[in-house]
């Protein structure tokens, strides 16, 4: 055995993927109730990531708008063309 081997009983090093899908089978069928509760838990987190993602332009573009267009005080400059009305 050469430096670069380990030998431990939990290296999944030399399985190829048809034996780690094999034993991933058996575990999932072992289980279905739980496999269903953590597929669907996996593909709620991943639909709101993929949500947040796409909104998170359209909300920076609300944050941009929202905030010119937020109250604002009456400046130097509208006192001086004669807008005295209160802005607030």
């Amino acid at each position: 055995m050469s430096k670069k081997e380990r030998d431990d009983s939990d290296d999944f090093g030399g399985i190829g993927f048809g034996r780690m899908a094999a034993v991933l089978a058996v575990v999932a069928l072992g289980r279905p109730w739980q496999t269903l509760k953590e597929l669907f838990g996996l593909i709620r987190r991943l639909g709101r990531r993929v949500l947040w993602l796409v909104l998170a332009p359209f909300r920076l573009v609300a944050l941009i708008v929202w905030s010119r267009t937020a109250d604002r005080r009456p400046t130097f400059e509208d006192h001086l063309h004669g807008e005295d009305r209160d802005l607030s």
